[in-house]
This record gives C-alpha cells, sequence and structure tokens, in this order.
C-alpha cells in the first residue's frame, strides 16, 4: 500500500469514528438531552438521525405516557378519621431540560413527583368526610371531581419539575389495619341489633297470628256447634212429629213398636233381669203368651 493509500485509510477511519461518535438516533417513544461536559446543550424530541459534536453527550428520557403505582397513603378526613388511600397517576415528561436541572433523572424525578401527589391527595380528601369520601355523599359526581381536583393542583405545582400530569385515579379507601376490627366488631353488633329487632318483631306478629287464629278457630266451632244444634233441634222435631203423626195412626202398633225399642236397648244378650212378671214393661210379652 502507496503512502497516500494508507493516509486515505487513515482519515475514512477517523471519519467514521467521528461518525460513529457524533451520530445517535432518536426513538419515537424518546426525547433526548443534548449535553456538553455535563451542561444541557439541546433538547431532542423529533425521531429520526441527529448529530452531535464528538465530545457532547446525549442523555434519554422516556416520550411516552408513563404511570406510577404509589404506595398507600394516610390520609385524615374532615370529620378525623384516618383512612389508606392508594391511587396510582398518570404523567408524561414535558420538559426533559427542566427534568435535567431539578432531578438529573428520570427515576429522581417521578419520586418528586409522587411526593406532590402524595400531598394533594390528602389536602383535598381532608376537606370531605369519611362518608363522602368513599360513598361519594348526596353528589354522585363527587368523586370525579375530587380526582379532577387532585389531578388539576398536582399537575400545576409539577410543571417546574418539567412535568404533566394526566390523570389522578383512586383504587381504593380503606381503614387502617389497627381500625378495621374495631370497625367490623361494630358493624356485627349493629347487624345483630337489627336482627334481634326483626325476630322480636317476628315473634310479635307471630303471637298476633296465632291469637287471631285460635279467635278464628273458636268463632267457627261455635257458630258450626250453633248450626248442629239447629239441624238437631229441626230433626228432633221433625222425627217428633213423625212419631206424633205415626201414633195417630195406629197408637197400639206404636206403643209396640216402642216397646221392641225399650227391649233391645235393655236387654242384651247373657243380661239377667229381676223383674216382677206382672210389670208393665212385660205387657206385651204377657198378651202373646195369652
Amino acid at each position: 500500500m502507496s503512502p497516500k493509500q494508507a493516509m486515505i485509510a487513515i482519515i475514512l477511519v477517523v471519519a467514521a469514528a467521528l461518525v460513529g461518535t457524533s451520530a445517535f438516533v432518536v426513538d419515537q417513544r424518546e426525547q433526548v438531552l443534548v449535553l456538553q461536559f455535563g451542561n444541557p446543550k439541546d433538547v431532542v424530541k423529533k425521531a429520526g438521525l441527529h448529530f452531535k459534536w464528538p465530545w457532547e453527550s446525549v442523555k434519554t428520557f422516556d416520550h411516552r405516557l408513563l404511570e406510577s403505582d404509589a404506595q398507600p397513603n394516610e390520609v385524615i378526613t374532615m370529620d378525623k378519621k384516618s383512612i389508606m388511600v392508594d391511587n396510582y397517576t398518570r404523567w408524561k415528561i414535558a420538559d426533559p431540560l427542566k427534568v435535567y436541572q431539578v432531578a438529573r433523572t428520570q427515576v429522581g424525578v417521578e419520586s418528586r413527583m409522587e411526593d406532590v401527589v402524595r400531598g394533594k391527595v390528602r389536602e383535598v380528601l381532608g376537606q370531605h368526610t369519611l362518608y363522602e369520601i368513599v360513598s361519594g355523599g348526596d353528589d354522585a359526581t363527587l368523586r370525579i371531581k375530587l380526582m379532577q381536583s387532585i389531578r388539576d393542583r398536582a399537575d400545576k405545582e409539577v410543571r417546574d419539575l418539567g412535568l404533566r400530569i394526566i390523570d389522578v385515579r383512586i383504587k381504593r379507601a380503606d381503614l387502617p389495619l389497627e381500625n378495621s376490627e374495631a370497625v367490623f366488631q361494630r358493624m356485627k353488633a349493629e347487624r345483630n341489633r337489627i336482627a334481634k329487632e326483626y325476630r322480636s318483631e317476628g315473634e310479635e306478629a307471630a303471637k298476633e297470628i296465632r291469637a287471631e287464629a285460635e279467635k278464628q278457630r273458636k268463632v267457627i266451632l261455635a257458630d258450626a256447634y250453633r248450626q248442629s244444634e239447629i239441624l238437631r233441634g229441626h230433626a228432633d222435631a221433625e222425627s217428633t212429629a213423625i212419631y206424633a203423626k205415626a201414633y195417630k195412626k195406629d197408637p197400639d202398633f206404636y206403643a209396640f213398636t216402642r216397646s221392641l225399642q225399650a227391649y233391645r236397648a235393655s236387654i242384651n244378650k247373657g243380661s239377667r233381669l229381676v223383674i216382677s212378671p206382672d210389670t208393665e214393661f212385660f205387657h206385651f210379652f204377657q198378651q202373646s203368651h195369652r
């Protein structure tokens, strides 16, 4: 290889090395901060191939919508109740330069953002009672308004960090563990009290129903007895009338049949009677004998 060719090769290698240390690619999901000896020089948000001086460096930040799920936050409500609020935040980096100036890294600025959100959660929810936070109170849109208020206040404060807060959502609001058992016991006692009231009311209603049923039973039985006595009276009257009519037609035959009925009723198999034969009771026997 001639000296000229060697020089060209060296120049090409140096040029390639310079291009390699100067060129950088920005992904659509990223934004880049160009640094010169640690000092910010430029912010690149447009995706594609870009160039910098070899002595400059780049620091990459996320350009997507991010989500931060913080630890549960203890909040004291307006009625002095302690609750644990679990929320998450959707946010994005709006100004990488400010992020670098205040926190240097994305992890560092996320931690500061979570502190701001926790503070706003305590600030907003502390102006309402536990009942309003959990159930919404009389306003069906109260919980939505609370989350919007937290988002707006937190977003205003994190602008200086180079961030934008898109949304804050409360996943759940629970009582601390040490209070849950006491609340559960109070709820259990209240349910037992209500159950006893229902049982007492049920027993009282059952007594009234049984008393009314017994009253109706007695009325029905009395009415049935009255009806039976009336029917029996009518039947006795009719039978008496029939007997009287029959007696008028043939008094002797009537007396004879009545005597037979008396014999049948008084003299059973194996019966022994010690009666004078001249008694009126055997009048028809005497006639039959003669």
